[in-house]
């Protein structure tokens, strides 16, 4: 899983290299001459991973498959990916304008898994 700050990046990304409109009031672009990190491009693959969950299987078929065609490793993957579909990624994300408060954020390792339980400890 992945925070709501991926679906940010995922935005900025989109109004830094993509979209000259206004898609997203209130997410300004990078500044000039700040590229994105390799775990940022990471982060933003997650966040788009979750993003293309959200749309229909039937509608957005060559989208989903050309997201399963992309490496998270390469970085040029992504940036063409989303080059070819950010008016359907904008569009998702306009209709669930909550969606990166909306999915849990990653576990810790450090953690051993505890189970759910269905009583209050004492």
């Amino acid at each position: 899983m992945s925070s709501p700050k991926n679906v940010h990046l995922v935005k900025e990304y989109i109004k830094t290299f993509i979209a000259t409109d206004v898609v997203f009031p209130g997410t300004p672009p990078r500044k000039w001459g700040v590229e994105f990190s390799r775990s940022e491009l990471n982060a933003i693959y997650s966040g788009l991973k979750f993003v293309i969950r959200k749309a229909h299987p039937l509608q957005d078929r060559a989208m989903i498959s050309a997201f399963e065609e992309i490496h998270e490793s390469v970085p040029m993957d992504l940036h063409w990916f989303l080059y070819d579909y950010w008016r359907e990624v904008v569009f998702i994300l306009d209709l669930y304008p909550d969606l990166g408060d909306s999915y849990p954020t990653t576990y810790s390792t450090k953690l051993p898994y505890q189970g759910w339980h269905w009583y209050q400890p004492a």
